[in-house]
Formats: C-alpha cells, structure tokens, sequence
C-alpha cells in the first residue's frame, strides 16, 4: 500500500527533470533566435587587445546564403590554445603523440620541444571539436614519419566551437587573429619563414585557415570538406579562397543536399570532388544528414561531436594519402561530374593531380574528379580504357565491367561503372577504378557487357549485345613506371558480347 506513493513520488520528479531539460533547450533556442533577430542586418566593428579588429559590413550579408553575422565572444571564453604535438621522448611510447601546451613565450616554447627555423604543420578542428581528437592525433603521427623535421600545432578552439553553428563560425575569426598573432610571434622570435607554414583544417577549421591566409602570405592551405552552411556564395574575404595561400587544396566529401556539412563551391586551386560529394562508399544512411544550423547545445553530451561519415572521410582520405605510397588519390581534370563519369576527361597531361604533401604551381579554380572504395584501404587505381566497337547498331546504352589478370596471375575486378552511351565505328574511352594490386601488365581480361533495358525492347526484339572489336588499357596512376599502354583483342575472334554475359579478350598479336 505504501509503495505506491512513493513510486509517484519518483515519476514525478522524472517528469520534473525532463521538463527543466526541455525548458532549458526552449529558453537556449529562443536566446538564439531573439540574438540572432536582433543582430540580423547588424554591422559591427569589435577589438580585441592586441589581436586586432574584427569588423562586419554589408558584404559579410547575403538574404539567402548568410542572412545573420552574430557577434564573436570574447577571447576569454573562447579560450584558444596551441598544443605542441611530438612523439614522446621515452623509447618505450616513442610512436605515441604527446601533447604540451604552449603560448606566444619563448620559454613555454624552448620546454615543450619547439624546433626554431623549420617547417611547421597547423592544425584547425571543426565545429564541435577539439584540438585533441582522433585524427589530430592520426595526421601528426604520419606527418612526424613522413617528414625528417617538422614542427607540428594543433589550434583548440573547443569553447568557441560549441553550438549554436553561427555563434561558432563568429567566434572562429578570433581564432584565426589568435593564429595570426602566434604565427607573426614565432616569425620574429623562433625564426619561422611564412612560406614554410602549412595549415590543414577541417570544416569551419578550413575557413580559419583561410582568414590567417589573408592576413599572412602562406606556404599552402589544404581544406578538409570546407563547411558549406553560410560560406557558399560568399565572397572569398568570408570564406576560404584560393588567393589565401600560395597553393589551395580542398577536399569535398559532403555535398549532397541541402542538410550538408561540406559545399560544392570552388574554394581553391584544386577542388577535389570525392565521389562526386555525395554518399560516400561504405557511409552509413543515418550517418549522412546533419542540419548544423538547427543544432543547439542540449542535443550534444559533453564533449560530443556533431557526427557525420561523409564529412569525416575527407580527413580519412587524407590521412591515407600520406601514409601509401603504393596508391595515389589521383583526381582528373574535368568540367564537371557528368562529363567525368560520360568519359570525356580521362587523359593525365597535365590533368591529373593528387593531395597531400605535395603542391602544384599553376591551375586555378579547377575541378578534380575521383572515386573512393568503401573502406581501407580506400585509394583505387586508375585505369584508362578505349573500347573500340563495331556493330549494327549506331549507339548502344549500357555499363561494361572487366575482370583483369596480369603476367603475375593476379586478378581484379572493376569497380561499378555508371551505364552510359557508347558509339559503333567510333572510340569510346572512360576510366574505371579497382583495388589493389596495381595491374601495370595485364595479359588477359574477361569483358562483361550490360544492356540496359529499354520500354521499346518489349515492342520490338532488340538484339542485346555489343562487338567489341579491340580495347586499349593504360594505368593512369601517378606513377610512370606503371603507365604501360596494352592493347586486348577477342580471343578465337569472338566479338560479340550478350548482354549480362562476358568474352574473352587477350594481348593483340600486333600492337599498335
């Protein structure tokens, strides 16, 4: 009988909780939306010490792209610190990263290991954040065995990078003139050269380094799925531009649609449009949309970050770039993804580049197009091939696959290939993508051919098959030593391929 009471005693408080939890996200969002109605068409000039001014004018408004500028918080409760990443000291954790805190002193500098007068590597984290995450800690190590010297930052700007994303992307321009003012520090005390400054930043972290860039003359810039939301359609003093560095790299994984992390738009001298983009291989459905606008402090546990597959590959991508060396990302240049996937960019002169520690000196606001595998390693190869067709009918629709075997009895399927539309008495060239190992000679492929239906077949017999009367292969992976043309002729003379079945093909007797 008593237990009763005290059950309901229980509930109620329960429900209590759970109402002041939803009060307190109403009261978080309403703050927002009367701060953000109040400062909708406000421009401002704010200063902060010695960092400098911050100010606001029209240009930074936009109705459709960027309709409110909020405020920056003050330096205080941003908190920026600069964290020194190195291998550990001991022999025993000499692979693991250590981290150490460090400020614009010169004895904070000298204790924690900074090295004056070489190359230094910054680090920029997104939205949500920290300085301390995964592949913060991921990149130093791989930049630490890939460089003989180098002196390694993570920028943490975590306070500042909290929601609501507007308050945040304010926030993050004092973080790029606490950047600045570090950077202009070691170049007077620790013998820095500008041109030996490489930031790499991710999502708003990507728009950080482009605001240090404009101020500073930089080495490079590479732009891990620079954030779209509020960015796009922006001028290039409110985003990330290629005149920021000496060379701009981007990587684009999240693109999609409109509750995207990533943008479409082209921020630097090669824009490299993964998967086009859109759904990465291997990335969850209910891992792909996030509304960073909506997102307000209550939906995160603390310390939690706004998750996201496709927006998080473009580190991944990245990060494997610069630990194979067996694989390259390499992107081909092209106007766009229809005339890429249509098969009409596939020649590597000067078209193709990959990302990484290398940089180029000449291109501008130019479109790189590759493809990923579903989980690592995810660098394909490359593979340029001209199929040559001859048959009855003028133009036939549909996709080729290939089974590839080289001198060696290795064996590799092609990845999926999009249908498309191929002419008869004409060459027909595309570029299809496969996995490891690299097939720099092929002696025999197997070659499927799929029609793809068409209403009028059900009236009239279409005769579902192709004759292929030769293919021409070349590996187009940035290494030369692998670009070896080989040319493939049907076997016993068999042309013909019927839909859904494959042919034979082997080395010509005669290559020409």
């Amino acid at each position: 009988m008593h237990k009763h009471p005290v059950f309901l005693y229980f509930l109620i408080l329960e429900i209590a909780a759970n109402v002041n939890e939803q009060t307190a996200e109403i009261k978080e969002r309403l703050a927002t939306i009367t701060e953000i109605s109040d400062q909708r068409r406000e421009t401002y000039r704010k200063c902060f010490s010695e960092l400098g001014c911050i100010s606001t004018d029209e240009t930074w408004f936009h109705s459709r792209h960027r309709p409110i500028n909020l405020k920056p918080l003050e330096r205080r409760t941003i908190k920026t610190q600069f964290v020194l990443m190195r291998k550990n000291r001991t022999d025993k954790l000499k692979n693991e990263i250590f981290t150490q805190i460090v400020s614009s002193d010169r004895q904070s500098l000298d204790s924690a290991g900074f090295i004056p007068g070489i190359f230094l590597f910054l680090l920029i984290h997104d939205f949500t954040s920290n300085g301390y995450t995964g592949w913060i800690k991921h990149i130093s190590q791989v930049l630490k065995t890939r460089t003989k010297k180098c002196n390694i930052i993570s920028v943490d700007w975590h306070a500042g990078a909290r929601p609501p994303y507007d308050q945040a992307i304010a926030n993050a321009r004092v973080v790029a003139l606490e950047i600045v003012f570090m950077l202009k520090f070691l170049k007077e005390y620790h013998k820095l050269a500008l041109d030996q400054v490489h930031i790499i930043g991710h999502g708003v972290g990507a728009h950080i380094a482009g605001y240090v860039g404009r101020l500073m003359e930089l080495k490079k810039i590479t732009g891990l799925d620079p954030s779209g939301p509020r960015f796009e359609g922006m001028p290039a003093h409110v985003r990330l531009h290629a005149s920021h560095a000496k060379y701009v790299e981007v990587l684009h994984t999240d693109a999609m649609d409109d509750n995207h992390q990533g943008a479409m738009t082209l921020f630097g001298h090669a824009d490299f449009f993964i998967n086009n983009a859109e759904m990465q291989p291997g990335c969850p459905q209910n891992q792909a949309k996030y509304d960073l606008l909506s997102i307000t402090r209550a939906m995160l546990k603390e310390g939690q970050i706004v998750q996201g597959c496709n927006h998080k590959r473009a580190f991944k991508y990245y990060i494997e770039a610069l630990e194979l060396e067996e694989c390259t990302f390499l992107g081909i240049k092209c106007p766009n993804y229809a005339d890429f996937r249509e098969g009409k960019c596939t020649s590597c002169d000067k078209n193709c580049r990959t990302f990484g520690l290398v940089s180029y000196h000449e291109g501008y606001n130019s479109s790189y197009f590759l493809q990923t595998a579903s989980k690592r390693p995810f660098c394909l190869f490359q593979y340029r091939v001209t199929v040559h067709i001859n048959g009855p009918q003028s133009n036939y629709f549909g996709s080729f696959d290939f089974f590839l075997a080289d001198k060696n009895h290795f064996m590799i399927k092609s990845a999926t290939l999009q249908p498309r539309e191929f002419k008869s008495g004409g060459d027909n060239s595309f570029v299809f993508y496969a996995e490891t190992p690299d097939m720099s000679h092929i002696v025999h492929m197997k070659v499927g051919w799929k029609q793809k239906s068409n209403a009028l077949c059900f009236i009239v017999n279409c005769r579902k098959s192709i004759n292929v009367e030769r293919l021409v292969m070349q590996n187009i992976n940035n290494n030369a030593k692998s670009r070896q043309v080989t040319y493939l002729c049907p076997k016993q003379g068999l042309k013909e391929i019927r839909s859904g079945e494959y042919q034979d093909f082997g080395l010509c007797k005669t290559e020409n």
